[in-house]
């Protein structure tokens, strides 16, 4: 790589800055910026689009909190195509960057994130029969449209609705593949639940069906990717398809394409809204029970475990536990400065809060009330593999 923005090959007659020296320089940049630079010269373009590079930028940018940022995908009326970013150190502030979404027609009601990996992100029509999905890298502002792995046409099995299916979206480090899982319920003859698998690969672009059944679960928060794995908290169905209080962890191996069961901490009881998150690369797990006040008023009693050795279910350790004087409707994870993003249900305030959970200090996050947030970080991870 040359120093010199020469034409051809950038390797003009001045002096040439050391490969290593190049490339510790070119991975703190922005991607915007990187973007650029691809323009220099042919030997730029080809190292910065050198996926060694990438992945190397990618690790460096997720380890900084300035390069986070909050998406807030707007899906009120008119606006369900609107997205913005905040920047992760002034989530406080009215500091909403407009993002132009690439998503030709949006459907009826809108988006929702699936999930994101690597900074990609992963969205679906959220009445969950729309007939794409879409990969993103809005930072490179390049997508891919992915049609949604069909329902099998097998008049003997009725399905359930689509919201009671299952989404994920993770990375396969070995075959260096991002893949997208879905499951869907289906009720036999025998009136009995179980699960239909479908995985897209990006390196192949296609859907396949993967040989094998799953029992039904029914499940409401976003799945999470940890240690080459996708979590979600899951709650067993009956045989007549009626949501049970057997909660735990279910888990896909996006490698090894298989799944199993992990258990939750022991001695906490069903709790009326459970999730799962990922903590400085710990497993976590976030409780709500809901409690009435003297004045007959709702609050949330909310705890959170986290997993200290992975796959050890002994492991799980109360890191918190702490009231919040609102309902809280959903849990969003934990923001770069150890704070949990939260939505709660109340009429009177702002509905998105961070809080601190030390000094259980809440904040009012200046957010659209009818918004979907996901965190990502800066990335040049390409959608071609």
């Amino acid at each position: 790589m040359s120093s010199s923005s020469g034409g051809g090959d950038g390797g003009g007659g001045g002096p040439k800055l050391p490969q290593d020296v190049a490339v510790e320089i070119l991975k703190r940049l922005p991607v915007k910026s990187l973007l650029r630079f691809r323009c220099v010269s042919r030997s730029w373009r080809s190292a910065i689009d050198d996926p060694a590079f990438v992945a190397l930028h990618s690790r460096h940018s997720a380890l900084h909190a300035s390069n986070w940022y909050l998406v807030c995908l707007d899906y009120r009326g008119d606006l369900q195509d609107r997205c913005s970013l905040v920047p992760h150190d002034s989530l406080s502030l009215p500091s909403l960057l407009r993002v132009e979404t690439p998503f030709v027609t949006p459907p009826p009601r809108g988006f929702y994130f699936v999930g994101s990996c690597n900074g990609l992100i992963c969205l679906a029509d959220r009445n969950g029969e729309g007939p794409y999905m879409y990969l993103w890298n809005l930072f490179t502002r390049k997508h891919k449209v992915i049609q949604v792995f069909p329902r099998p046409e097998e008049p003997q099995f009725r399905c359930k609705p689509a919201d009671s299916g299952f989404l994920g979206f993770g990375f396969d480090a070995g075959s260096n593949d991002y893949k997208i899982v879905r499951i869907l319920p289906f009720q036999g003859d025998d009136r009995r639940w179980f699960g239909r698998v479908g995985i897209y690969s990006l390196r192949t672009d296609s859907w396949r069906s993967l040989r094998c059944q799953v029992p039904a679960f029914h499940e409401d928060s976003q799945a999470v990717f940890l240690n080459g794995n996708l979590h979600w908290v899951a709650f067993k169905l009956d045989d007549m398809g009626c949501v049970s209080e057997d909660a735990s962890l279910f888990v896909f191996n996006v490698a090894g394409e298989v799944f199993y069961e992990m258990a939750l901490p022991e001695n906490t009881s069903a709790s009326s809204l459970l999730s799962v998150a990922v903590l400085n690369d710990l497993l976590a797990v976030f409780f709500r029970a809901d409690a009435f006040d003297d004045n007959d008023d709702y609050y949330s009693v909310c705890s959170v475990w986290v997993m200290r050795d992975y796959g050890v279910p002994q492991s799980w350790t109360n890191l918190c536990t702490f009231q919040v004087d609102e309902v809280v409707a959903r849990f969003y994870g934990w923001m770069c400065n150890g704070e949990l993003l939260m939505e709660i249900d109340s009429f009177d305030i702002e509905n998105r809060i961070s809080l601190n959970p030390i000094t259980h200090e809440v904040t009012v996050l200046p957010l659209p009330r009818i918004t979907d947030l996901i965190m990502v970080f800066e990335n040049l991870v390409s959608l071609e593999i």
